[in-house]
């Protein structure tokens, strides 16, 4: 797992007694990097950048790596609780934590040569272990194996790190165990370039590992997600696929997903469709005020109403529905009953959108400011379509 030194307080904390419990996984097989060693109960964090050269450490990108230890003997914390001495802690630590990918994949294959697979998460992910345990097992270890979210950027594709990635001990030996220099090597790289997954997966092409489950095709396939569930679409092309991770969440989550995992027997995988079954649909079975569920497909307004693009799949519409379909948020909704794949709408001001996938998105609550400051979104589900998305 890799953390940041000012986001360590944050969000790895619930991690300890859910996504690394040791009802989960053996403690033996876990190890914690960040750009600032600590010892947290029985975990030690290992300081990812600790053996980089002098000349490195001096540079302005390091700023917040040199200015950690200046805030704890300073008595400020980074934490944002809330509570006397809390602070932030210093800016740039998304800079420094691209230089963290290189090293921590080294440390990691000389430390623990005895391993199969090299699983890597972020602080602010969750990965279901189990349903990615039966994923692996597809594949042998002993060949070069680089699996995740795809993702691309300048001349690299690459999986993508916050969703979680996947290196086998064949893919290891084929790279950092041939070249002991990776860190030096690509130091420049790095400091080139914005994202430490994009240089690793450079790093990894460069040396014969390509990105992909296909004997690395470079393809996108579902699984590991760079999303939170709540801005995921679920659709009929993930409904029946095994869910691997989702990104981008919060403490609270992280302790749901894993209660969802407990109660999951994984006889068979946890697919899309049963998290959402469990964690989405009790949801969105009213339509809900203040409320932004994300529909973008289609989009009638009183601008395009003569033009406004119609389903072109084949699927059955309502076309005097769809032009009215900016009028109200009854007409919107309206519009969307019209259409047999509809699965979800949302109406504000003069404009309807609509959707043939689920997403659960988000909403202003009573108190929030954003009531007396944003339009009002109305979002609406079709829940009982979802019976025809069969496995």
């Amino acid at each position: 797992m890799k953390t940041g030194g000012t986001s360590m307080w944050k969000r790895l904390l619930v991690h300890l007694t859910t996504t690394l419990s040791s009802s989960r996984i053996s403690p033996s097989n876990i190890v914690i990097y960040s750009d600032n060693a600590e010892t947290i109960g029985s975990f030690t964090v290992v300081d990812a950048l600790a053996n980089m050269t002098d000349e490195a450490k001096r540079s302005a990108d390091f700023d917040v790596y040199r200015q950690q230890p200046e805030y704890v003997a300073h008595n400020y914390y980074s934490e944002a609780a809330g509570v006397d001495g809390d602070e932030w802690g210093p800016v740039g630590g998304w800079i420094v934590d691209k230089y963290k990918f290189i090293p921590l994949m080294e440390h990691a294959g000389r430390n623990w040569p005895h391993v199969k697979w090299y699983i890597y998460m972020e602080d602010d992910a969750y990965l279901f272990l189990p349903n990615i345990r039966k994923f692996l097992a597809a594949f042998d270890w002993r060949k070069k194996h680089y699996l995740g979210s795809y993702a691309a950027k300048s001349d690299a594709v690459f999986a993508h790190g916050g969703a979680g990635f996947v290196l086998s001990r064949g893919a290891w030996e084929a790279s950092f165990g041939k070249n002991p220099g990776m860190v030096e090597k690509y130091h420049q790289y790095v400091a080139d370039h914005c994202c430490g997954d994009q240089v690793l997966g450079l790093a990894l092409k460069e040396h014969g590992i390509r990105f992909g489950e296909n004997g690395g095709d470079e393809k996108f396939t579902w699984g590991f997600n760079p999303l939170v569930h709540w801005t995921f679409a679920f659709s009929k092309s993930n409904w029946c696929h095994p869910l691997l991770s989702w990104h981008k969440v919060h403490n609270r989550d992280v302790a749901r997903y894993y209660d969802l995992e407990k109660r999951w027997d994984f006889n068979t995988p946890l697919l899309y469709r049963d998290f959402f079954r469990s964690m989405i649909l009790p949801r969105i079975q009213k339509n809900a005020e203040w409320w932004d569920n994300m529909a973008s497909l289609y989009e009638i307004s009183s601008a395009n109403k003569e033009w406004a693009a119609v389903p072109k799949d084949g699927s059955k519409y309502d076309a005097a529905l769809w032009k009215k379909a900016w009028q109200s948020v009854k007409a919107c909704e309206a519009a969307c009953k019209g259409w047999t794949n509809c699965a979800m709408w949302s109406f504000v001001e003069d404009l309807c959108k609509l959707d043939d996938k689920i997403t659960m998105g988000q909403g202003y609550a009573p108190s929030m400011s954003q009531r007396k400051t944003s339009l009002k979104h109305t979002s609406g589900w079709m829940p009982d379509r979802l019976e025809g998305w069969t496995c």
